[in-house]
């Protein structure tokens, strides 16, 4: 009996504890798992009901993709060059100096040897003038080379010819007092034109018979000078103040023919020529 009793209590005892193990777990099925979220953007209503989502920033660890821009295709615009090489510099067609001008006869008279023998002493006179930026008159010109002749015939004795040295010696820096004068010797055509370049006159003695200049009283002189104040790169021409002529205002050589006509010749009256000796006199402010 008593045994029967002890089987009983302990069916009892199994049964509440199946209860109760039944109870909690069902109790523990109903709360709400405590599972960590990332934030969820808010949501506010607009002024029509409807809704626009709130940039929230993003807590996920994982990378952003990278956008890669398309590529461009070239279209028709203009493309401005930003090249850095240096601009092509044009060389000039022309050089011209502006220089007053006058011929060794202002008034033609050439009857009077000190006009006629006036060459060197007036291209000496004309490129002073450009020097000052001044005018010259016939009267101004004449009575310049009057008085550079009788200075010439009363210290050296005669005015007729002067050589390239005695020209720049004499003439320019005793006589005028300028210093910004030089001779060079043994010159090339290039040296001439170099000179012009620079913006530099340019004093040249000649074989004048050389020139064939038709205003010239044929055969024309042995002994001449005259001043170059341009060159002309397209027609290979000179352009000079020829003083032999009332027509050598802006007048033209050939490039040739110039250079070929050029010989010194020596300090004196008609003094022998020896050898042909290429110099010029070289005038810059």
């Amino acid at each position: 009996m008593l045994a029967y009793y002890n089987m009983k209590r302990a069916i009892i005892i199994f049964l509440f504890l199946i209860i109760g193990l039944i109870s909690f777990l069902f109790y523990n099925s109903l709360k709400t798992p405590d599972i960590k979220t990332t934030d969820v953007p808010m949501v506010v209503a607009d002024s029509i009901n409807q809704t626009k989502p709130v940039e929230t920033v993003a807590t996920s660890t994982e990378p952003e993709p990278i956008n890669i821009p398309e590529p461009v295709v070239p279209t028709t615009s203009v493309i401005v060059a930003t090249s850095t090489k240096p601009a092509v510099v044009s060389v000039p067609k022309i050089i011209k100096m502006t220089v007053p001008f006058t011929s060794q006869a202002p008034y033609g008279e050439w009857s009077d040897l000190r006009q006629q023998n006036a060459c060197e002493e007036v291209a000496a006179i004309m490129a002073m003038r450009w020097v000052n930026g001044e005018n010259l008159t016939l009267q101004e010109a004449k009575d310049e080379i009057i008085a550079i002749s009788d200075w010439e015939q009363e210290k050296y004795g005669f005015y007729q010819d002067t050589s390239a040295r005695d020209t720049v010696d004499r003439i320019f820096v005793e006589y005028l007092a300028y210093q910004k004068v030089k001779l060079v010797n043994d010159i090339t055509l290039e040296d001439i034109i170099s000179e012009l370049e620079k913006g530099n006159l340019v004093i040249t003695p000649m074989n004048g018979q050389k020139l064939g200049n038709p205003f010239f009283t044929s055969p024309g002189p042995l002994e001449h000078m005259l001043i170059i104040i341009g060159y002309d790169y397209q027609t290979k021409e000179f352009i000079v103040n020829e003083s032999g002529t009332k027509h050598g205002k802006d007048y033209r050589y050939a490039q040739t023919v110039l250079f070929n006509a050029i010989r010194d010749y020596p300090t004196g009256f008609h003094e022998p020529i020896i050898g042909n000796q290429k110099n010029m006199i070289v005038v810059w402010k």
